[in-house]
């Protein structure tokens, strides 16, 4: 009987343990690469392949630095669910890597109010590495901010690769997403938890995130994450024109009668008139108002979206869309409506009773 050789076993033992280790497999005798391959599409990105062959010695960390692409998107290209791989098999190697992008700033800057309407100055100030937060039953700082009936605003500048992004939303209660202060997602008077997903197109460049959150009793929690679905962002949509600003009527009752007792235009209708007053002639409280608006709109389902506290009617061409004549706290409605290409005519009646005085009225294209 022949006797074994114990130093070549242990050197093949530690040559096997490094493969299981190291995500290392047999010696190749080539590498290659291929370009000009279809594209392809993944949960994350849509990319060309470099195809790569692994040799010995191999592992994702020193083929992401050779090739300047992250190990995630490798992993992600290929499907891997661990970082393990082995020779002789061919790897994609994404021609571009777009998650997550850079940003600038470092963090979110995030202020917090002992209200659900950020009205006032901030309670609390500070900062997040990201925008995943969970406190459960108690508060985001116990010695400045109530556990319950707070609000806060989160806002961060980061670089997107031109292409359509994903954002998901989980929050309870509500939540509203904006990007360079175009609304993207409202849902800022929720209840309740629940994940909320939207996709959105953006350019090549530097876009700033304001993601604004409210708590109401419960538990607490918000987080954003993000990360591009397609290259190619969504077209672009004309938006309606106007023919001018939006005329305004001011009553000194909440029914909408008599005459006037103030008149003003605007240019949009965004107002957190607190327990203030809109005009000099104006009561803060027990007054009413009416809005018009002369719209060019583009054929399409439109969305429209008002923030009221109290009572608050949009009209479009005579039609009621949103009926909320109520007196309550600051809540968001929304109402889906089909434009004919044509001209229209918006009417916002709104009506304050006491303390608070919110009203904010837009409208966003579907498709």
């Amino acid at each position: 009987m022949k006797r074994l050789n114990w130093g070549l076993i242990s050197r093949a033992t530690i040559a096997l343990f490094a493969v299981a280790m190291l995500g290392i497999g047999t010696p190749a005798e080539a590498w290659a690469e291929a370009t000009g391959v279809s594209s392809n599409t993944t949960a994350n990105a849509d990319y060309s392949c470099r195809y790569y062959l692994v040799h010995w010695g191999d592992n994702l960390y020193r083929i992401s630095l050779r090739f300047g692409v992250s190990i995630d998107a490798i992993m992600r290209a290929n499907r891997l669910w661990s970082t393990r791989i082995y020779a002789g098999r061919y790897l994609c190697i994404p021609t571009e890597t777009t998650y997550p992008p850079p940003y600038t700033g470092g963090s979110w800057s995030a202020m917090y109010w002992n209200n659900t309407s950020e009205s006032g100055g901030p309670n609390w100030t500070t900062s997040y590495p990201s925008l995943n937060l969970n406190w459960g039953y108690g508060s985001p700082n116990p010695y400045y901010i109530f556990s319950e009936y707070f609000s806060a605003q989160y806002k961060r500048t980061y670089y997107f690769y031109g292409g359509t992004y994903r954002f998901t939303m989980l929050h309870d209660d509500g939540i509203r997403l904006q990007i360079d202060g175009n609304m993207v997602f409202d849902a800022l008077s929720f209840v309740g938890g629940t994940t909320d997903v939207v996709d959105y197109g953006l350019s090549p460049g530097w876009h700033t995130l304001t993601v604004d959150y409210v708590q109401q009793a419960g538990l607490a929690y918000v987080r954003l994450t993000f990360y591009r679905v397609s290259s190619v962002p969504p077209a672009p949509q004309p938006p309606p024109t106007t023919s001018g600003p939006w005329n305004a009527q001011f009553f000194n009752n909440t029914g909408i009668s008599g005459p006037p007792v103030a008149t003003a235009n605007y240019n949009s209708l965004n107002f957190n008139w607190g327990y203030g007053s809109p005009a000099a002639n104006v009561p803060s409280t027990n007054w009413s108002a009416t809005f018009v608006q002369y719209a060019y709109f583009n054929a399409g389902t439109y969305q429209f979206i008002a923030t009221s506290d109290d009572g608050v009617q949009v009209f479009v061409d005579g039609n009621l869309v949103i009926n909320q004549w109520q007196v309550q706290s600051a809540r968001t409605f929304t109402a889906n409506y089909y434009m004919g290409a044509g001209s229209h005519t918006i009417l916002v009646k709104y009506f304050q009773a006491a303390g608070v005085a919110q009203l904010q009225v837009y409208w966003q294209f579907l498709g």
